[in-house]
């Protein structure tokens, strides 16, 4: 299990007695970090309609290029 060296106070440089060693997961805790299902379902949905919102503009702008053509 991958540790780092962290400091738990502010000072620069840190004091030797305020190191100490904490593992990843403890840091990157997805529920910590407010990575939740419901939050991955949002931003999921989010995406879906960005890419459906192009290209509904892409097939109106493709619509409107072909009746000016035929015009």
């Amino acid at each position: 299990m991958p540790s780092i060296l962290t400091c738990t106070t502010d000072a620069q440089p840190c004091p030797p007695e305020a190191q100490s060693w904490v593992a990843i997961e403890e840091l990157l805790a997805p529920a910590d970090l407010g990575v939740t299902p419901a939050a991955i379902f949002e931003v999921w949905g989010w995406g879906f309609a960005v890419v459906i919102l192009f290209w509904f503009f892409g097939y109106c702008t493709g619509i409107v290029v072909d009746a000016v053509r035929k015009a």
